[in-house]
């Protein structure tokens, strides 16, 4: 499930000509392109992404469609026959491991991943280790906490028993948000749901300008499919949380709701992911890199009113803790598999939380802080709760 396009021995103009043609072509089909510096991205959906790179004279364009659907990979292979329509002078190698590039069977398309589901399914319903396993998204640096009694879809929760009955052309536009040829309203629905169970922030949504966007966009998406469609059910409920945080105009008053709840995964606990570990903290929590000590941190959420209070940091590299090998002299605690050392003091009124996990050979350092006692006895669970993939 992945396409590719490889526009061969380029030089500076003609390079600059593609790159006028694919910001026309995105104008066209109204989505969003951004230049990162080092690559470029066409962002066609939340699951559905373009990637643009340069390498030896040659642009090379490549989309994995596996999460996003048919219809996304049907547009790719349509945007990049599009582009060697605009642009017929050069030579082009277009890669296509589904062959819909071959003969535009869409019906044939569309089997192909209703397959695919099929298999994922039999995996959530007999593999537990399938299912901690990111089966849901292309990238993301974080995982929902799995529940026995749940399986965990990309527009949220299903019980176990209800995903195990249904069809899979049921199933679809649960695990899928392009599974039309069109952009019709479910799959601005499936949109919206997509980006609240990944990205949703409820009372943080205008924490900073990422999160604000993404607040706006899932607005945006509901709105369309209101339009596009009156009577399809959408989360009546978290849009009007969202409007009301973001003083938009609410234009689904006469929308139909959802029967469930649109599940928001960042508004609870999630497995933030760093190398091979993993760090239990709110979903909601800003993350950020520190290459120097090689350690993830995970601040504290906050409203544009307030001021984040507490920070996780945590590293494979025991420098983060400077007293490591004296914290690990004293007796461990064994929890769930893992031994985990932990030291807990306060210093000029903040709250110190140092902490050990080994779980087999591996270890993982954690250092936290805060400036409330209240907190304390969160993030020992939190710690805790944390360490690998095992």
């Amino acid at each position: 499930m992945f396409v590719q396009l490889i526009c061969k021995d380029r030089n500076e103009k003609e390079m600059n000509e593609l790159y006028e043609v694919l910001a026309a072509l995105c104008h066209r089909e109204g989505i969003q392109i951004e230049d990162k510096g080092s690559h470029v991205e066409i962002l066609a959906c939340p699951q559905g992404k373009i990637v643009v790179t340069e390498e030896d004279g040659n642009m090379i364009l490549s989309a994995n469609t596996r999460h996003a659907g048919a219809g996304f990979h049907a547009f790719v292979v349509d945007l990049f026959k599009d582009i060697q329509e605009e642009v017929p002078l050069g030579e082009y190698e277009l890669i296509d491991d589904l062959e819909y590039a071959n003969d535009e069977d869409f019906h044939r398309l569309h089997h192909v991943y209703e397959n695919e589901l099929d298999y994922v399914k039999n995996l959530i319903l007999t593999d537990s280790d399938f299912r901690k396993k990111n089966y849901l998204y292309d990238e993301t640096y974080f995982l929902p906490i799995e529940d026995e009694n749940k399986v965990m879809t990309s527009t949220g929760f299903m019980d176990r028993k209800e995903f195990m009955n249904k069809e899979i052309e049921d199933l679809m536009d649960d695990f899928y948000v392009w599974n039309d040829w069109d952009r019709d309203a479910r799959f601005y629905r499936n949109a919206a749901l997509t980006l609240l169970a990944k990205e949703g922030r409820s009372i943080y949504s205008k924490m900073n300008e990422e999160t604000e966007k993404t607040a706006n966009e899932i607005a945006d998406y509901l709105e369309i499919a209101h339009e596009k469609d009156p009577d399809l059910k959408l989360p009546v409920k978290e849009y009007t949380e969202l409007v009301d945080l973001l003083d938009r105009e609410n234009k689904l008053k006469d929308a139909l709701p959802m029967d469930r709840e649109a599940i928001q995964y960042r508004t609870r606990e999630v497995y933030h992911l760093f190398e091979d570990a993993r760090v239990v903290a709110p979903g909601t929590a800003e993350r950020s890199y520190d290459p120097s000590q090689q350690s993830v941190n995970l601040m504290a959420p906050y409203t544009n009113e307030g001021e984040w209070s507490w920070l996780i940091q945590a590293s494979k590299q025991p420098a983060i803790l400077p007293d490591a090998k004296d914290l690990m002299e004293e007796k461990p605690e064994i929890f769930k598999g893992k031994t985990i050392w932990m030291d807990t003091y306060e210093e000029d009124g903040i709250h110190n939380i140092n902490a050990v996990i080994r779980q087999d050979e591996e270890y993982l350092y954690i250092h936290a802080i805060t400036n409330n006692s209240k907190d304390v006895p969160y993030l020992q669970e939190c710690i805790r709760l944390s360490g690998f993939a095992h």
